[in-house]
């Protein structure tokens, strides 16, 4: 029977890989909830580094704090303490208007239900965050575009999402969280509303995008998902169980 985990105390933010700048720095970071004349203590004391490059698997039993972890790491909530650092930029004190502006231009996500605008074409869908940063329609069309092709939809780019299959819809999204040429892929249960099949396909794309240079955050409850990362930090209880590396 293996011994549980000591607990964490103060611990130091595990080393990105040797020459591999840090995308993601959190020293110490924790978020309390007010429930009431009640805390919560969603996340206790973490401490993680990602370097670039790197793709790390997020995992933990509901309740663990994996998701919280993944809204502060994606800029979609702010830590109570400590300190969170995006591509050397602390990010942590951030106001809301700064960390929109920094999810639009650092971070592409892809969510378990694809999140697409019903009634644009998936050409439309994935020119959508190059709307927000003021680029020229002419070259939004094109990295659109390009970004299709990548993922093997080109010929799918005028299809709105109902006339799309589940994976082609999750390629769409794939495509979107790329467009802005982010720092860091977020991608929350992107195989959670697909069959088996066509959630390999989805792991196989994550795998070649990988492979490209992309970093990539993956947070999910699956081990045979999380396995296709290449290191994998376990959540629980709001803390940090372990981080190793799958290979």
């Amino acid at each position: 029977m293996t011994a549980p985990a000591a607990p964490q105390t103060a611990p130091s933010p595990a080393a990105a890989p040797a020459g591999a700048p840090a995308v993601i720095r959190a020293i110490h970071l924790s978020k309390v909830y007010e429930l009431g004349a009640q805390q919560v203590r969603a996340l206790d004391d973490v401490s993680l580094e990602i370097g670039k490059g790197e793709y790390v698997a997020i995992m933990g039993p509901s309740g663990s704090g994996k998701s919280t972890l993944m809204n502060v790491l994606g800029c979609l909530d702010v830590p109570s303490s400590g300190e969170y650092w995006l591509r050397g930029q602390e990010v942590s004190k951030l106001s809301e208007d700064e960390l929109a502006e920094i999810r639009n231009r650092e971070i592409g996500f892809v969510f378990q239900t694809f999140h697409l605008l019903a009634r644009q074409t998936a050409l439309r869908n994935v020119e959508l965050p190059l709307v927000y940063g003021a680029v020229r329609a002419d070259e939004r069309r094109a990295r659109a575009l390009e970004l299709l092709r990548q993922v093997g939809l080109e010929k799918r780019a005028d299809h709105k999402p109902n006339e799309l299959s589940g994976g082609e819809r999750q390629r769409v999204a794939i495509a979107r969280a790329l467009v802005n040429r982010p720092a860091l892929l977020l991608a929350d249960e992107p195989t959670g509303n697909l069959d088996s099949r066509t959630g390999k396909e989805i792991l196989e794309l994550l795998d070649r995008l990988h492979g490209e240079g992309h970093t990539i955050l993956l947070v999910t409850h699956d081990p045979e998902v999380g396995r296709r990362a290449a290191r994998t930090v376990r959540v629980r209880d709001g803390r940090i169980e372990s981080d190793a590396p799958n290979r």
